[in-house]
């Protein structure tokens, strides 16, 4: 019991310890990022088409390039981050075990890259072109930049976060937490699932953004499941 107890409190230790590396590398990665946070908040402007966006208080500029610099710090430390998780669940994996959750780590990486990309390249300049067009000459808008920022950075961690979904599907598929069949026969409901879920990470909720998060996702979802068969078929596959 006390060996238990133990294990317990050395489980907890590390865990405690993982996220401390992922708070410091987050700090870290935010202090250096707050003297990139004006030319990053220029891009990001200038990237949306906008002449200017404005601040409603004396404190609310600095805020936002505090904002800025976090946002900063948890993309750079993303893949850091994962990497801890890893740490933390590793060493209980066999070896063989080991390689194969790296290769989702680092899959993930990539995911969440594809997803940041998507939603600057593509969410965000189309999504925003869809909500200003209900503007008039008697509508205009006068862009908040707290509230644009939360707005742009919400999509792309949404996409970044969103695009991991495909990935843990594969996983509990490979694992036989989840059968093909299973997820096959209740493909509908799955879907449905997916649309819930971009309807509520996405910030505008309107149907334009849904369709142009949740297209890739349904695509990814299908791929997911087709590279489960073909890994499925690979493993039973006899070798001479």
């Amino acid at each position: 019991m006390a060996e238990k107890k133990l294990s317990i409190l050395d489980h907890l230790d590390e865990l405690r310890k993982r996220i401390l590396y992922s708070v410091a590398c987050i700090g870290i990665f935010s202090g250096v990022g707050f003297f990139f946070a004006k030319k990053t908040l220029d891009f990001i402007i200038q990237r949306s088409n906008l002449q200017a966006t404005y601040f409603f208080s004396p404190i609310e500029a600095f805020t936002t390039h505090i904002k800025v610099a976090l946002f900063l710090g948890i993309l750079i430390s993303f893949p850091f981050i994962l990497y801890q998780s890893w740490a933390f669940i590793g060493p209980g994996l066999t070896q063989k075990e080991q390689k194969v959750s790296l290769s989702y780590l680092l899959s993930g990486v990539v995911l969440f890259i594809i997803g940041n990309l998507f939603g600057y390249f593509i969410l965000i300049p189309y999504g925003l072109k869809f909500l200003l067009s209900f503007g008039s000459e008697s509508v205009q808008p006068l862009m908040n930049i707290s509230k644009y920022l939360s707005f742009i950075f919400w999509c792309l961690l949404g996409c970044g976060f969103l695009f991991q979904l495909p990935l843990f599907l594969f996983f509990l598929i490979t694992v036989g937490i989840l059968d093909i069949k299973t997820v096959t026969k209740h493909r509908p409901e799955a879907i449905v699932a997916i649309l819930i879920l971009c309807a509520v990470i996405t910030p505008t909720g309107d149907f334009f953004t849904l369709l142009l998060i949740s297209v890739p996702l349904l695509l990814l979802f299908e791929l997911s499941i087709l590279a489960a068969r073909i890994s499925k078929r690979t493993k039973h596959t006899p070798h001479h």
